[in-house]
């Protein structure tokens, strides 16, 4: 027996940040709307997935999130901690939030049903366009035709590489580990070296226990290991981010930041402004703001690549004499020509990157 297609007016497809964030305001926007939220994933697979990242965000990325708000906090974080060759290292002050991510994940989504919306658990098999929608075919056998729909579906996106043809400029391949590591609660610390290829070491305080990662293959883990993951970052960001009525969100679009591969705050915003642009009736919205955000990660990108050519010595002696004191950077950046993108590309992190 044949089964009934589906009509959708909205599918979200992803429920980690870009996803939930664009169900919610979806929904907050035109509460009559028919919004669908899937993901793949429930309960502890849901929990693991997500854990699987720094968690770290901004206190300024919840100005565009309102109203939204920081919950499920695990640590205030008023430090980030840039830690060079031969003890040399630069702390600022910078605020923002280490988050239980699945817990907060779980307040938006929740949010959203709260306000109407549908969640069920369904993993996307393939898709295609059908005239003015698309026809989505889950594994479980149903076939949903959506008129709107918002491809949070991560890395790997199917409706990218489907629809687009369009993969990330580069992907990077991560190992994370959860250890027994007494650290700092209220910083981050980042650790640059030569063996990170214009990448870097983070230990961030994760509750009782300390989140370690790195590049896949470039460092190794002392101490105990409660959890291991691996997981890829797609950096640089796709060129087009709608089309037809579907829009690339998140990791599906690659808008990890390429100097702090902070992705939680530009997915959450970005699943923002794609509801904005799908209520509005007006597509090109979308892409307008992903040509014209500071936080596209495209302009990071000359700079991760310089990093990636930087050497311990090149790292010793562009940190020789830098402090948190402005005059300091001023200074190096007047008189070392050489290493004035990777001063550059730090201080925007600073301000965009997480």
């Amino acid at each position: 027996m044949t089964q009934r297609m589906e009509d959708r007016e909205a599918v979200v497809v992803g429920a980690g940040p870009a996803g939930a964030a664009a169900a919610f305001f979806l929904k907050m926007i035109d509460p009559e709307r028919d919004v669908l939220l899937l993901d793949r994933l429930t309960g502890e697979k849901y929990s693991k997935y997500h854990r699987m990242c720094g968690q770290a965000i901004s206190r300024a990325a919840f100005r565009d999130l309102a109203p939204l708000k920081p919950q499920n906090v695990l640590h205030r974080i008023k430090h980030l901690r840039d830690e060079w060759s031969e003890g040399n290292y630069v702390e600022f002050k910078s605020h923002g939030y280490v988050l239980d991510r699945p817990g907060f994940l779980k307040g938006i989504t929740d949010r959203f049903r709260s306000l109407g919306g549908e969640m069920e658990t369904a993993a996307l098999g393939s898709v295609a366009r059908d005239g003015d929608g698309t026809l989505l075919y889950l594994t479980d056998g149903r076939t949903i035709r959506a008129r709107k729909l918002v491809a949070a579906d991560g890395s790997r996106s199917l409706v990218r590489r489907s629809l687009f043809g369009e993969e990330p400029p580069v992907t990077l391949r991560m190992e994370q580990c959860l250890v027994r590591k007494q650290v700092r609660k209220d910083t981050l610390t980042f650790i640059q070296e030569e063996r990170y290829h214009g990448g870097y070491r983070w230990e961030f305080p994760a509750g009782d226990l300390c989140c370690v990662g790195f590049p896949r293959g470039s460092d190794a883990v002392e101490g105990e290991v409660v959890e291991r993951h691996r997981r890829n970052i797609p950096i640089g960001g796709v060129r087009c981010v709608e089309r037809g009525g579907v829009y690339l969100v998140g990791d599906a679009a690659a808008m990890a930041n390429p100097i702090t591969w902070g992705g939680i705050r530009t997915s959450m915003i970005s699943g923002r402004r794609a509801a904005e642009a799908i209520a509005s009736g007006k597509p090109q919205a979308y892409q307008n703001w992903w040509d014209r955000t500071p936080l596209s990660p495209a302009r990071f990108m000359d700079a991760y690549v310089s990093l990636g050519k930087m050497t311990d010595d090149d790292y010793q002696k562009a940190s020789r004499g830098v402090d948190g004191n402005p005059l300091s950077w001023l200074g190096a950046y007047l008189t070392r020509g050489k290493y004035r993108q990777l001063y550059n590309a730090l201080l925007l992190s600073l301000r965009y990157g997480w």
